[in-house]
């Protein structure tokens, strides 16, 4: 492969627009051309250096930035993760392809349709898996049986390094855990963010590229320990964490309600009126700055400083009490605190039933992306928001948390608490609601959800 030809693989790589041949095409090229993996390093470092000068020259040299190409300008999220991911399925694997392995710890249980990520690994049931062999599955899922009793099932695409007889790191994607012997107990997985110790359990392990980790409990519990927090996070069957990556180390946690209007839950509080966004404080106020609220003959959206009341809906479906967005319209929400505060936590509540269908909870769906800002001025909401200046604080989808596959497993209340590591999610004065909506059953409109509070709680 000539090197005008592979540049325009890495740049299609880069774009998010690399086809599966030319995928395979470039991954046999780095495999065997050292030339090519130090080109192919060379052009990720650049790439990063152009969009790190074209985000801090952006306000200086406008004529300049302008000029470069389009490539560096247009970097999507898809392609950031695209970029992450073959760096981890081929630069952090030949990188250190040559360091010895330990002894056998595990070996191969059933394996259903894999693909791994190299043309030439070969792998059958009851091969052993050594010390400190990385597992690079492309598609398909593959059991990793440890020498403790514990089963570990990943999924495609996943990459995961045996570290001994009781655990690994996952680097990338979802492993599903089963440590039911005494001999598993204590079995751990590690991810760049967090690191979950079993009690005798079953749960789910993932790792995105971008470096957010989560867990799901099945059965029993488990401890996750974040960096530098001397506290664990005690997790039991029914409970998930995320956590994001950063310094502040923010965790979502979402629970189901007791689906009354007292809005009860595991661990996260009811609404509060004493919280720092309540209207009775007199500070903040809130304001829809993307798309528009429901308007219909019946019963529309409540407005946003419903959001602000300190209580939520006092039935399953009361739209008149609930704040939501016009179908198929993902909109925005600021919140102004009219100041820079430390906050603990914020909590956002919803809850949805319909009256007639039991099954249909989709408007109890709580999905988006919250934005943090700690300046006197709200950066602009249009294009990438952290382009602009947006902290990215935390990512939520509830159906994932509650691993949604029909209609009926979908809580009908549902409260959702982010909070960060040390006790502090971080000093922002603006927060930004970014909501997507969920498809609906039997149609292909996309419901928005019925919001009934927002509560931002004050470290103090």
């Amino acid at each position: 492969m000539n090197p005008k030809e592979r540049n325009e693989l890495i740049d299609a790589l880069l774009e998010g627009k690399i086809s599966e041949p030319g995928m395979l095409r470039l991954e046999a090229e780095l495999s065997v051309d050292p030339s090519a993996r130090k080109a192919y390093f060379e052009r990720i470092a650049l790439t990063q250096a152009l969009m790190d000068e074209a985000k801090s020259s952006q306000t200086r040299h406008t004529h300049a930035v302008t000029r470069l190409p389009s490539i560096w300008l247009q970097w999507r999220p898809l392609a950031a993760a695209a970029a992450m991911v073959l760096f981890g399925l081929l630069g952090w694997r030949l990188a250190s392809g040559s360091s010895r392995r330990g002894g056998i710890v595990a070996h191969f249980g059933a394996l259903q349709e894999c693909r791994w990520v190299a043309a030439n690994t070969r792998n059958a049931p009851g091969d052993g898996v050594h010390r400190g062999q990385r597992l690079e599955l492309s598609s398909g899922s593959a059991e990793v049986v440890f020498g403790s009793g514990a089963i570990a099932k990943l999924k495609g695409p996943c990459i995961f390094e045996v570290e001994s007889a009781n655990g690994g790191f996952l680097l990338l994607g979802e492993m599903k855990t089963l440590a039911a012997t005494p001999e598993s107990k204590g079995f751990t997985v590690r991810t760049r963010t967090a690191r979950v110790v079993d009690f005798g359990t079953e749960f789910v392990t993932s790792a995105s590229a971008d470096g957010q980790s989560r867990v799901e409990v099945t059965s029993g519990e488990v401890e996750v320990h974040l960096n530098g927090v001397q506290s664990p996070q005690r997790l039991r069957k029914g409970d998930t964490l995320s956590v994001e990556a950063g310094n502040a180390q923010v965790m979502a946690r979402i629970e189901s309600g007791d689906e009354t209007a007292a809005f009860r839950f595991p661990t996260i509080e009811p609404p509060s009126d004493r919280d720092a966004a309540d209207q009775s404080q007199g500070r903040a106020s809130i304001r829809v700055v993307k798309g528009a609220l429901a308007v219909n003959k019946v019963a529309g959206s409540a407005p946003p400083q419903a959001l602000l009341d300190g209580h939520a809906q006092s039935r399953p479906d009361s739209p008149e009490e609930s704040v939501y967005f016009a179908n198929n319209v993902d909109g925005m929400l600021l919140l102004d605190l009219s100041r820079a505060i430390s906050i603990a936590r914020i909590n956002t509540y919803s809850w949805h039933q319909n009256g007639t269908f039991a099954d249909q909870r989709v408007r109890a769906v709580q999905k988006f992306g919250l934005y943090g800002f700690a300046g006197d001025q709200a950066p602009p909401t249009e294009g990438r928001l952290t382009e602009s200046g947006w902290t990215l604080i935390a990512r939520v989808n509830s159906d994932e948390f509650f691993r949604v596959t029909e209609p009926r497993d979908r809580p009908a209340q549902q409260a959702c608490s982010i909070s960060g590591a040390h006790g502090l999610v971080g000093r922002y004065r603006f927060l930004l609601w970014e909501f997507q909506g969920t498809q609906g059953p039997n149609t292909r409109d996309t419901n928005p959800t019925f919001y009934g509070e927002i509560d931002v709680h004050e470290k103090r």
